[in-house]
């Protein structure tokens, strides 16, 4: 009966996990880089519906093992949510198919009527173990949008991913959008909110060089989707004293910023940090004035993704320095400056601008006026106005 359950929840379909989960695994599994966004969002929506955040979850493969192993099933905590992380056989070609039937029956009894379940993207996973609880339990689904990667991927996995969204679309009764061309791709009259990522604390956003260089940041994926090349390309366009660029990430283009981070030309200009782990990267972009994000207009997936970075360098305080892809004038307005063409010109000309203009770094305040959106208790307003409409019509 109603009467005996526990009061209704959002549970959270998704693989997320933190540093709590890692510890309890006991041996080497990826990095989750949507760790900081999920623990916001999902802080947001308690703080909405004043209803408790469960997260449900299937293992991550391990990196290096390459024996089968049985995963038990374990509970854990994401930030500061329980996380359920169902059983699983993790073992080469027989992991995904065995999940898919180990997380249906995961989420099945760990989901009741009346809860809100949170479907992280169109994963296959979540979507069968979606149908299979909504054999069984009234529920409202939410989609958690963060990105259409499937909609450009023309690997294996968008085998998987497109049936997913055919028969996701037909489940959600509302979605939390990270970009707003997302919206596009939904069923006529389902109502959205966009959060593309959060803006918290404001660093000193006054805080300026000194004597020294303009401290330049570009952390991210190496690759030239992001615009890396370009980046690099626009070396010898620059003054020769009055800047410096710091560089952290990972990619395909690793080996090409390590041997410019070390060329004799560029060693006292540029620093490459790598993979910097949580307190190590929260010094860097401290010691930082502006923050680049150099993403391809051009590159496909530019329209199905926001560039997370935008949001941790607002975050700092920092001055950000942006091109016009994934819709970043849309969502952020005078909250950033641009950089118009897609060419090493038209980015070094931008540069030189800051580095010229050191009045700029105390004058652009702009992303104190986009916190108010983007932070907590703007977001978990607007989330607030969402999930009560869904909650009106009833499950």
């Amino acid at each position: 009966m109603k009467s005996e359950q526990q009061p209704s929840r959002i549970v959270c379909l998704s693989n997320v996990y933190d540093h709590q989960y890692h510890e309890l695994r006991g041996e080497e599994i990826s990095r989750c880089l949507s760790s900081p966004k999920r623990r916001d969002l999902f802080r947001c929506l308690e703080l909405a519906t004043g209803r408790e955040v469960i997260v449900l979850s299937s293992p991550p493969k391990a990196l290096n093992r390459r024996h089968g192993k049985r995963l038990p099933a374990v509970e854990t905590h994401f930030s500061t949510h329980r996380q359920f992380f169902c059983a699983n056989w993790d073992a080469p070609k027989l992991r995904i198919v065995i999940s898919w039937f180990m997380y249906a029956l995961h989420v099945l009894r760990h989901t009741q009527t009346g809860d809100i379940v949170l479907i992280d993207n169109y994963e296959l996973i979540y979507i069968l173990a979606a149908y299979f609880t909504r054999i069984f339990r009234r529920v409202d689904f939410v989609l958690d949008y963060e990105d259409g990667k499937h909609l450009i991927d023309r690997s294996w996995s968008a085998l998987l991913s497109r049936p997913a969204e055919w028969m996701g679309c037909r489940l959600v009764r509302a979605a939390i959008l990270a970009h707003p061309s997302l919206g596009k791709r939904l069923p006529a009259g389902v109502p959205t909110v966009l959060v593309p990522g959060f803006i918290l604390k404001r660093g000193n956003a006054t805080k300026t060089s000194g004597n020294g260089p303009i401290n330049f940041l570009y952390s991210g994926s190496l690759d030239s989707t992001r615009g890396v090349d370009l980046l690099l390309e626009t070396l010898p366009l620059l003054p020769l004293t009055g800047w410096h660029l710091h560089i952290s990430g990972a990619g395909v283009l690793k080996t090409l910023v390590e041997n410019v981070a070390r060329d004799e030309k560029w060693n006292s200009h540029v620093t490459f940090h790598g993979s910097l782990p949580g307190e190590a990267y929260a010094d860097l972009i401290q010691r930082c004035h502006v923050g680049i994000n150099c993403q391809r207009v051009s590159d496909p997936i530019s329209s199905v993704t926001f560039p997370s970075k935008i949001f941790s360098y607002l975050s700092a305080g920092l001055l950000v320095l942006s091109s016009h892809a994934s819709g970043v004038p849309e969502i952020c307005g005078g909250a950033c400056i641009y950089f118009d063409e897609e060419t090493p010109v038209s980015l070094a000309e931008a540069m030189q601008r800051i580095v010229e203009d050191h009045g700029e770094l105390l004058r652009h305040k702009a992303g104190d006026l986009l916190a108010t959106k983007y932070g907590i208790d703007g977001t978990a307003q607007r989330l607030k106005k969402l999930l009560s409409t869904v909650v009106a019509s009833g499950c």
